[in-house]
C-alpha cells in the first residue's frame, strides 16, 4: 500500500510540474486538478485509516498458540527422571537443601515465609511416605510444640501467637526444627532411598531413563521454536520490551559482520547460539570450576571424611537427648548453678550439631565427586554434578559476591539446571574439564571453516554478551519471518497505539 501511495503522488507532483499555466484557462485547468486531487486524497487518506484500523485489530485479535500449554504440560511429566538422577542424592531430590536453606534464611525476617517452608518440608517427606509427628521433633520441646501445630494445620494468626510465646523461651527454636529436620532425614534415610529405588524399578518395566531425557530435551526443542514463533508472544515482547524495533534495523549489517557468502541459514543460527551459550557457560561459571578441579586433585582424601561426619553428629545427638531426658526428669529453675550449667552444656552439643551438619553437607557432595566423577569427567557431568548441589552453588556463588541476595542466586540456580538438562549439548558434553582451556581457538577454527567470521575478540569475557546479543537478533528477526510478523506493521501499531 505504501509502495501504491508513493507511486501515486509521485505522479500527482509530476504531473502539477508539467501543467502549463501561461493562459487564464490552463490555470484554471491546473487549479481544478489540484483540488480535484484533494478531494480524492481525502478518499486515499480514509482508505489507509482503515488499512491501519485492520491490521491493528489483527494484533488485539492474537490469541497464544494453545499448543504450548500443551507441550509445557508434557514436558512437565518427564521430569519424573529428575527422582532417579545419579548425581542427586535422596536429600536433594526431596529438596531438602534446597528448602532448609531457604529457612535459615527467612527466620529472622518473615515467619510466614518461614512455614510456608516448613509445610514444603512436611510435604516433602510426606511424598515419600513419611508422615512427621510431634514425637519427630526430640531435639526440643518447644519445637515439638511448634511443629505439631504446623503438622496440624493451624490457621498462620494463630500459630503467629504461639511462635511469639515459644520464641521467648528459646529464641533457637527455628535454627533447633532446621538442624531436627537434617536428623529426621538420616533416621528414615534407608527408607527414602528404598522409596526412589521402587519408583525406578517399576518405571524401568515401561521406559528407559535415556528415551525420557531425549523425549524433554525434544519438547523442549519444540516448545522453544513455538514460543519464538508464536505471533502472540511476538507481538507481546514489543509491547513489554523484551524486543525493540531499533534492534531490527541493522539486521544486514550483522548478517555481514558474521556470515560470508552462502553460509547464512537459520539451523546454523541455531547451532551457532547454542555453541555461544555453552562457552558463556564456562565464563560465567570460571570459578566453580576451578573449584571443582582442585576438588578432583583430592578426591581421595573424600572416602573417610563423610563417615566421621555421621559419627560425630550420632555422638552429640545422644548427648543432647540424654539432656532432655535430664531436663524432663527435674525441670530448670531448681538450682541456678545447675540450670546454667545443663543450658550451657545443651547449647555446646547443640551448636556442635549443626557445625557437624554443615561438615557432613560438604563431605557429601565430595562424596558425589569421588563417586560419580575423575578426571576425564567431561564439563557437561561437572555441571550436572554442581546443579546436584544447591548448598554447594550458593556457597561459592556467595563467596564470588557477597552482596547478591537469595533470590537472585535461586534465579541463577534455576537457569543453570534449566539449561543443563532441557538442552541438548553441542561440545560440553565432548570436552573433559581439564581440557577446557583452548576452547576459543576450538570454537573459532570450527566457524571460521564453515565461511563464519567468528574470532577470538567475539569470545573474550568482555565481549562475549555482544556476540550473543548481534546472533539473537539474527534468530528472532528469522523467527518474525516464520510467524508472518511484519517488523513495519508492529512499527505502525506502536506508532498508533501509543506503544512506547
Amino acid at each position: 500500500m505504501i509502495e501504491e501511495l508513493e507511486k501515486k503522488y509521485d505522479e500527482i507532483k509530476k504531473n502539477i510540474d508539467i501543467l502549463p499555466v501561461k493562459t487564464k484557462a490552463n490555470r484554471k485547468r491546473k487549479q481544478d486538478y489540484i483540488r480535484d486531487e484533494i478531494q480524492n486524497d481525502n478518499a486515499r487518506i480514509l482508505a489507509v485509516k482503515k488499512e491501519i484500523e485492520r491490521r491493528l485489530k489483527v494484533f488485539d485479535g492474537l490469541k497464544e498458540n494453545p499448543d504450548i500449554a500443551r507441550l509445557q504440560t508434557e514436558m512437565d511429566k518427564c521430569n519424573i527422571v529428575n527422582e532417579w538422577n545419579i548425581f542427586n542424592t535422596s536429600y536433594e531430590k526431596m529438596k531438602l537443601d534446597y528448602y532448609l536453606y531457604q529457612l535459615s534464611n527467612y527466620y529472622k525476617e518473615d515467619l510466614e515465609k518461614v512455614n510456608n517452608c516448613l509445610n514444603n518440608i512436611i510435604q516433602a517427606f510426606k511424598e515419600v511416605g513419611i508422615s512427621l509427628k510431634k514425637e519427630d521433633f526430640n531435639y526440643n520441646e518447644y519445637a515439638a510444640e511448634y511443629m505439631e501445630k504446623v503438622i496440624n494445620n493451624t490457621p498462620f494468626p494463630e500459630l503467629k501467637t504461639i511462635f511469639e510465646r515459644l520464641y521467648w523461651k528459646n529464641p533457637d527454636i527455628i535454627r533447633i526444627i532446621e538442624a531436627n529436620f537434617k536428623s529426621i532425614y538420616l533416621k528414615y534415610e534407608k527408607s527414602i532411598n528404598k522409596y526412589y529405588e521402587e519408583r525406578h524399578k517399576k518405571f524401568l518395566k515401561k521406559y528407559k531413563d535415556e528415551d525420557i531425557v531425549k523425549l524433554r530435551i525434544g519438547l523442549n526443542n519444540k516448545l522453544n521454536t513455538l514460543i519464538n514463533q508464536d505471533q502472540y508472544r511476538i507481538f507481546q515482547g514489543f509491547v513489554n520490551k523484551e524486543y525493540s524495533l531499533n534492534d531490527y534495523k541493522d539486521v544486514d549489517k550483522i548478517k555481514d559482520k558474521y556470515f560470508k557468502g552462502n553460509s547464512y541459514n537459520y539451523n546454523k543460527l541455531n547451532e551457532l547460539i547454542h555453541t555461544l551459550n555453552e562457552y558463556k557457560l564456562l565464563i560465567n561459571y570460571k570459578y566453580i570450576f576451578t573449584d571443582m578441579k582442585e576438588k578432583l586433585d583430592k578426591k581421595d582424601t573424600f572416602k573417610k571424611e563423610m563417615a566421621n561426619s555421621l559419627k560425630k553428629i550420632n555422638s552429640e545427638e545422644k548427648k543432647l537427648l540424654k539432656l532432655n531426658k535430664k531436663k524432663a526428669k527435674k525441670p530448670l529453675f531448681g538450682s541456678k548453678k545447675n540450670d546454667e550449667k545443663w543450658l550451657f552444656d545443651y547449647k555446646t552439643s547443640f551448636d556442635n550439631i549443626v557445625n557437624n551438619f554443615k561438615e557432613l553437607e560438604i563431605s557429601s557432595f565430595d562424596n558425589t565427586i569421588f563417586t560419580k566423577l575423575s578426571k576425564d569427567s567431561t564439563i557437561l557431568d561437572t555441571l550436572k554434578t554442581i546443579c546436584s548441589n544447591y548448598l554447594y552453588f550458593v556457597s561459592k556463588t556467595m563467596e564470588l559476591d557477597e552482596s547478591q541476595n537469595i533470590e537472585d542466586i535461586n534465579k541463577k540456580f534455576e537457569d543453570l539446571n534449566n539449561y543443563v538438562y532441557y538442552n541438548d549439548f553441542y561440545f560440553l558434553n565432548n570436552i573433559a574439564l581439564l581440557d577446557e582451556k583452548q576452547m576459543k581457538e576450538l570454537i573459532c577454527n570450527k566457524y571460521n571453516l564453515e565461511n563464519i567470521s567468528l574470532s577470538i575478540d567475539n569470545l573474550l569475557d568482555d565481549s562475549i554478551d555482544s556476540t550473543i546479543k548481534d546472533i539473537t537478533k539474527l534468530i528472532n528477526y528469522e523467527d518474525f519471518i516464520k510467524a508472518k510478523i511484519n517488523i513495519d506493521d508492529i512499527s505502525l501499531y506502536s506508532e498508533y497505539s501509543n506503544m512506547s
